[in-house]
This record gives structure tokens, C-alpha cells and sequence, in this order.
């Protein structure tokens, strides 16, 4: 099963739903932004919580705009469209969740993303197979 970690933003308010079994459940979608620069676009998520990760959200008042990170497991469903034709999508079912407060890290230490990504990379010291000879 592919266990999936997502940060993104609520695309729209929600409330409990029950299921024909009478489970407490939330759907929504999340949107996350992948690359950057020029080349950075955005992708949809749709996300199912039920039972006490679904109450969890609703309580803690989780609305279209908030900025979350996700945790949870990567399902790929058929389902049919309006015109009657088929097709595929990815959801994610819940596993746990928090919200993300923008600028700070969980120590409480502010920082700043680097634009230029390979500026990181080289003080972190990654090693170039291609030019060294790995240990």
C-alpha cells in the first residue's frame, strides 16, 4: 500500500457526512504545488477521513484556504462520469493530519526557502557519482 505525505491547501469547507453504515466521514480536496519558478503548477487531491480523523477536522474548524499537511494512504479509484464515460483518479484516505503554520518550523525557528535549490544541495554536501567516486 503507497503511504503518501502531502502539504497543501483545503479547496473547499466541509461538514460530516454518514455513510449508508451510519460511519461519520468528510470528503474534500487538497492542492498542493509542485516544482517551482516558471515550472510550478498545481495538483488536486481529493482526501476521505472517517471516524475520528473526521471528527477531528470538523472540531477543529479545518476550512476552504487552510493550509494542512496530510498523511495517509494512496488509493486509485474508477469511478464514471457526468457523460457517462469512465475514467480513474487518485484519492488519499486519512491517516493523520496538522495544520502548518506558515514560516516557522516545529521548533519554533523561523526560515526561509531558498529559491535556488542547488544552493541547499551543496551544504548538505551531496555527492556527484558521475564526478567521484562514491565511498
Amino acid at each position: 500500500m503507497a503511504q503518501v505525505h502531502i502539504i497543501g491547501r483545503v479547496t473547499a469547507d466541509f461538514e460530516m457526512k454518514l455513510s449508508q453504515k451510519k460511519n461519520p466521514y468528510v470528503r474534500f480536496g487538497i492542492a498542493e504545488t509542485i516544482g517551482c519558478g516558471q515550472a510550478a503548477r498545481t495538483q488536486y487531491v481529493g482526501v476521505w477521513a472517517k471516524n475520528e480523523p473526521a471528527a477531528q477536522l470538523v472540531q477543529s474548524k479545518v476550512h476552504k484556504g487552510s493550509r494542512i499537511w496530510i498523511t495517509g494512504s494512496l488509493e486509485l479509484e474508477s469511478f464514471e462520469r457526468q457523460d457517462r464515460s469512465k475514467d480513474k483518479r487518485l484519492k488519499v484516505w486519512l491517516d493523520n493530519w496538522g495544520f502548518v503554520d506558515s514560516g516557522k518550523s516545529n521548533f519554533g525557528e523561523s526560515y526561509q526557502m531558498d529559491s535556488d535549490p542547488g544552493v541547499l544541495l551543496a551544504s548538505i554536501g551531496v555527492i556527484d557519482g558521475e564526478r567521484r567516486k562514491l565511498p
